[in-house]
């Protein structure tokens, strides 16, 4: 991935704008990196790819703590337990 400094970035913004969006860009200030610009779709696109990953994550979790045995709930029991009526 390429990166360009914040001053480069700011002085050819244009120019920063048309990379980003062929590939990946990073902006470093004082030598660190700090932020990404890219593609609005792929952004939107990597963002989703995130998402999904967390939400994985978190069912394999959830069933694995079902496996050891924690107990489990049904629609009704939660329903009931929050006052809700269920037609």
């Amino acid at each position: 991935m390429n990166s360009v400094t914040s001053s480069h970035a700011r002085q050819n913004w244009a120019e920063t704008v048309e990379a980003a969006r062929n590939e990946p860009l990073i902006i470093t200030d004082h030598g660190r990196p700090t932020v990404a610009v890219m593609d609005a779709a792929l952004a939107k696109l990597a963002l989703q790819v995130l998402e999904d990953s967390r939400d994985i994550e978190m069912a394999l979790a959830s069933l694995a703590k079902v496996d050891n045995g924690e107990p489990t709930y049904t629609l009704d029991e939660v329903a009931a337990e929050l006052g809700i009526t269920r037609d």
